[in-house]
């Protein structure tokens, strides 16, 4: 359980004390930035056994080629692509919420996982490949994915991409 002050397990004038000393230690002895670097770097390693899939296509980039095509209110459309895999997305706005309707090629069962800044939502790609993030908020996200049949890929993630 924990008080006001955040401290599991300490009273008031404790949780107080920690708290004083936590702020004169960040000015007496900061934490290097090389420090810092390292530490973010070091999320990179939680995806090393996956591929790289790269962004091959994306409609609102290139929207000018597509100009005498698709009008303004269309979805979004990204496509990546791994080695042996590519993955097709639909993203459908509507206001701040969005909705990834996904296909993979070739097609085959899967986990697909999307990371945005509010966690992670993991949803089941059919033997089709297809799968359905019915509503996530607008802002950054990647793709994670491990295909299961009809034979095992490498898992592959995506860069982040702001829908």
């Amino acid at each position: 359980m924990r008080n006001e002050a955040g401290s599991a397990g300490l009273g008031d004038e404790d949780a107080s004390l920690l708290k004083e000393l936590q702020t004169v230690m960040r000015q007496v002895d900061p934490v290097p930035a090389r420090v810092r670097e390292a530490a973010k770097a070091s999320f990179t390693w939680r995806t090393v056994d996956a591929e790289l899939a790269e962004l091959a296509f994306d409609s609102l980039v290139d929207q000018q080629e597509l100009a005498t095509v698709r009008g303004s209110a269309e979805p979004r459309l990204l496509s990546f692509t791994a080695p042996g895999l590519t993955v097709e997305v639909e993203v459908a706005a509507s206001g701040a919420r969005r909705r990834l309707i996904g296909q993979l090629v070739p097609p085959g069962a899967a986990e697909v996982k999307v990371r945005h800044p509010g966690g992670t939502v993991t949803v089941e790609a059919d033997e089709f490949g297809c799968f359905v993030v019915p509503e996530l908020e607008a802002g950054p996200v990647r793709l994670q994915c491990r295909v299961q049949r009809p034979q095992p890929v490498a898992p592959f993630v995506t860069d982040w991409v702001s829908i």
